[in-house]
């Protein structure tokens, strides 16, 4: 897919390179055209204007991208955190425990995941966390002083909101107004470029423009893949929890603990 975007970019690149070049030809006066000092000073105004804008766009986007990774890594972990403490019950509060972990990083796996690319939660994963608070919160009212279950409610919590981060990550996007900027701004750029050059060769001209339209463009698919963690091409994929629902599955030692989920 990086593959194709790259062709994709640059076939757009040079279509609207070739647009601009005809436009100013045909619309803008020769007199108009040119590299004046001035209008030299106006473009690297703006330019540097544009990237100031794009690169804090796009820190913001990459920020919430890492998040996202992350609350999922966090998330992941705690399951895994969780079959190992669930180990210190019983026998059957063991069973019950590493079931309801299986049945929950099933959820988030093939359930969940797949729904967050359009701002989705599941419903199974949202059972199974509710019966892990309920299993867990049962065994306290039970054992009030046990200190592997303070500290297994204290990872249980952690998980729930890794889950509600994540969920919260997977239907944010930009305000409108950044794309707006983005967009328009960057065909002001390119079209102010074009006049720049305008009394050059064609040849000239393509050399000059191509490459900041290239660079607007890519800067604009970065901003567009990292806005939308669980979307498209370079979407996040849930590979931390499958490790843990490996961990899990090999870790508990009752075999009934891998059964079908509800």
């Amino acid at each position: 897919m990086t593959v194709l975007a790259s062709l994709g970019i640059l076939v757009l690149g040079m279509l609207i390179t070739a647009v601009l070049i005809q436009g100013v030809r045909r619309f803008i006066p020769v007199e108009l055209r040119g590299r004046e000092e001035k209008r030299g000073i106006v473009f690297a105004f703006c330019g540097v204007l544009y990237a100031l804008v794009i690169g804090f766009v796009l820190a913001f986007a990459l920020e919430g991208y890492q998040a996202a990774d992350s609350d999922a890594g966090s998330e992941a972990d705690s399951v895994t955190a969780l079959s190992r403490a669930a180990t210190l019950f019983d026998a059957e509060s063991r069973d019950r425990l590493g079931h309801e972990l299986i049945c929950y990083s099933r959820a988030v796996i093939y359930d969940e995941w797949p729904k967050q690319s359009d701002g989705e939660s599941s419903e199974l994963a949202t059972a199974a966390t509710d019966r892990l608070f309920q299993s867990f919160g049962g065994l306290g009212r039970s054992n009030p002083d046990d200190a592997a279950l303070s500290s297994s409610l204290d990872r249980v919590r952690e998980l729930g909101e890794s889950r509600a981060a994540r969920l919260l990550k997977s239907n944010q996007s930009l305000p409108s107004m950044f794309w707006v900027f983005m967009i328009v701004g960057g065909l002001m750029l390119t079209g102010y470029a074009t006049i720049l050059a305008g009394n050059e060769r064609r040849l000239g001209q393509v050399i000059f423009i191509l490459p900041v339209t290239l660079l607007l463009l890519c800067a604009i698919y970065l901003v567009a893949v990292f806005e939308q963690p669980f979307r498209g091409p370079n979407a996040l994929q849930p590979q931390a929890m499958e490790v843990a629902l490996k961990s899990v599955t090999d870790f508990v030692p009752d075999p009934r603990a891998n059964r079908p989920c509800p």
